[in-house]
């Protein structure tokens, strides 16, 4: 689990396997552990990288203003050390508009795509639970119920909508600081890239969930519609996160993509 500097920050990550590289991005209040079940499940052939993005996990968590173009930069330069290019990019949620941007910016470097429930319309993007999480009580709320736990169970059916409450997130959810969530929440919240969905090329495949508490059905549709020449696939009876909650359905969605 190695970490490396990358404009003057310390940025974490993991590392397994050999091969064409797989860079995988997590979401808001995520971390590289969310994609430890898919790293495992990787084909021989190919390297899973999964950083934590800036002010997540085991990563620096500067106090500043938080931007996806931000991350892109800092992800560009962890692949530039890497020397791996093109790559495959996989996307869950806040993670999945840094992919878009990545691909926007950089087609060259990616070979293909995979984006999981991510909000591609800023806010319009998100449901109520959603909107909440975007703002600085909801977050707050979280990050309460996150550092104490004798009021955790008070917010279950909240935090349920954001990520399984496996103590592996939970633990690191803890990590980011109230000024990481805010900041980046309110970052995705204004970013709007449905527009320019029809300019990407790569091949892609678009996962969406019918249960998503935090990002609407519509952007599922409205990405798979946009993006020319995009698979789409619905995974049913998953909520935010199918890869923790139908791992074996969406992990073979995801391997069979990569490999075709």
């Amino acid at each position: 689990m190695p970490d490396i500097e990358i404009q003057g920050q310390r940025i974490h990550y993991l590392d397994r396997g050999k091969g064409e590289v797989v860079f995988m991005l997590h979401g808001l209040a995520g971390s590289s552990r969310f994609w430890e079940d898919t790293l495992n499940v990787l084909p021989e052939g190919f390297r899973g990288i999964a950083p934590d993005l800036p002010g997540f996990g085991d990563s620096e968590k500067p106090k500043r203003r938080y931007s996806c173009s931000d991350h892109l930069a800092m992800m560009q330069g962890l692949a530039n050390f890497l020397g791996h290019k093109p790559l495959f990019l996989v996307g869950h949620s806040m993670g999945g508009v840094v992919a878009l941007l990545w691909t926007l910016n950089m087609p060259e470097t990616v070979r293909k795509m995979i984006l999981v429930n991510v909000p591609v319309s800023g806010g319009r993007a998100l449901h109520g639970r959603g909107r909440i999480g975007a703002a600085l009580p909801g977050l707050a709320a979280v990050q309460i119920g996150l550092h104490l736990p004798p009021v955790l169970w008070m917010l279950r059916k909240f935090l349920r909508y954001y990520y399984v409450l496996d103590p592996r997130f939970t633990k690191d959810a803890r990590k980011a600081p109230l000024y990481s969530l805010w900041g980046n929440a309110r970052a995705l919240k204004r970013l709007d890239l449905s527009p320019r969905l029809s300019e990407i090329k790569v091949p892609t495949l678009v996962i969406g969930t019918r249960k998503d508490g935090i990002v609407r059905p519509s952007e599922f549709e409205k990405t798979a519609r946009k993006i020319p020449g995009s698979e789409a696939v619905w995974i049913d009876g998953a909520g935010h996160c199918p890869t923790l909650e139908r791992p074996e359905e969406t992990h073979r969605m995801m391997m069979a993509f990569l490999k075709s």
